[in-house]
């Protein structure tokens, strides 16, 4: 079976809540999570998702743990998507990798 655009997206949304835990993850990071990485997913990433597709999607694990973290110390249940943009841009800076330009 190919990879598509969605199914990639897919992809991700599963593995960003592996992260999270037991932490409710709103539809807000959902949306937020779609609006600042679908448009990434080119037909040369879904060409190369066969070999790229465990290093990404170990990203989307860490930022959803990173997330779970804050709301955790926080004390909060849930996870909101107003909170993405700060987790992301950790991972992204952190990752180290042509996919996650400085």
């Amino acid at each position: 079976m190919a990879y598509t655009q969605n199914g990639v997206m897919a992809q991700i949304y599963v593995a960003f809540g592996q992260g999270t835990g037991v932490l409710r993850v709103s539809q807000d990071v959902c949306a937020a999570l779609h609006d600042r990485y679908y448009q990434s997913i080119d037909p040369a990433l879904i060409r190369d998702w066969e070999s790229l597709g465990v290093q990404v999607l170990e990203r989307f694990r860490a930022m959803g743990r990173l997330m779970a973290i804050n709301a955790g110390a926080a004390g909060k249940t849930a996870l909101a998507g107003a909170d993405l943009e700060t987790a992301a841009r950790t991972v992204e800076r952190e990752s180290g990798t042509p996919l996650c330009p400085p």
